[in-house]
């Protein structure tokens, strides 16, 4: 199993058109993917940041959806406001 995370960070308003942003938007479009396994969604309003995770069956499926993701990561730039502070990709050692 393999990750894929986008780190965010904005204001408080912009946070919050984010919420609104992943579960209406960009969940859906996440679940109709091919090898997805799960995606999560993060909210640190204290601190101003944000996380999403997918996670995806194989590596292949992580990289076949790479040119959703960035499309998906410029939307929500520009749908919210907020801030693409780093992407990452990880192999799942564990999960349960």
């Amino acid at each position: 199993m393999f990750a894929r995370t986008s780190v965010w960070s904005g204001s408080p308003e912009a946070l919050d058109t984010w919420v609104d942003h992943v579960t209406g938007q960009v969940l859906p479009m996440v679940r109709g993917l091919a090898g997805v396994a799960g995606a999560v969604f993060l909210i640190d309003r204290d601190g101003r940041t944000a996380m999403t995770m997918t996670l995806w069956d194989t590596e292949d499926a992580a990289l076949v959806s790479d040119q959703h993701a960035d499309a998906s990561r410029a939307a929500t730039v520009a749908a919210t406001g907020v801030e693409l502070v780093s992407r990452g990709r990880y192999e799942v050692v564990t999960k349960f």
